[in-house]
């Protein structure tokens, strides 16, 4: 007898396990998300163009004219800029020259005023250029506004120079 009764236990609690998985409701399953590509706009980056087109100086207060000398080397092609002076050579903070080579490349160099003194006639900046054209623009910082529009930033040249120096 008692194993009809452990029969008859075991039988009923085998019905419950099955009956319980089929008396609930089924979960709700979440939807999954469609991806959906969004497309990449690329924007094309242009490297800044260089330009070998001079373009004219500015006009300095006769009181405070400088100058700067500029040559090229025909056969080493090396790229002299030179100090020349000038009545305003007291008053120059900065002397920089810019040259900007045939192959798009660009290099700029300086000569700051000491302390104290003022910048020499004669010092230069060197730089290597090209068999090709090659534009050179040279600047002077005053260390005072000049002039009506009272500017201490002036260009003073602004020339192309060819493979044999000149153009």
């Amino acid at each position: 007898m008692k194993s009809v009764t452990l029969m008859l236990v075991l039988a009923v609690m085998a019905a419950f396990a099955l009956s319980a998985g089929c008396t609930g409701s089924s979960p709700e399953t979440t939807p999954t998300p469609t991806l959906t590509a969004t497309p990449v706009t690329t924007v094309p980056v242009t490297a800044p163009t260089v330009s070998l087109q001079p373009e004219p100086t500015d006009v300095m207060p006769a009181d405070y004219l400088v100058a700067a000398q500029v040559q090229k080397d025909p056969i080493y092609r090396g790229i002299t800029v030179t100090f020349s002076g000038g009545l305003g050579q007291e008053n120059v903070k900065e002397f920089t020259a810019t040259v900007t080579r045939s192959d798009g490349t660009t290099e700029t160099k300086s000569l700051t005023k000491p302390s104290g003194k003022s910048l020499s006639k004669g010092q230069n900046v060197e730089f290597t250029g090209t068999a090709g054209d090659d534009r050179v623009q040279v600047w002077v910082v005053m260390d005072r506004p000049l002039g009506k529009d009272a500017l201490t930033k002036f260009t003073i040249w602004d020339n192309v120079l060819g493979a044999k120096g000149t153009k």
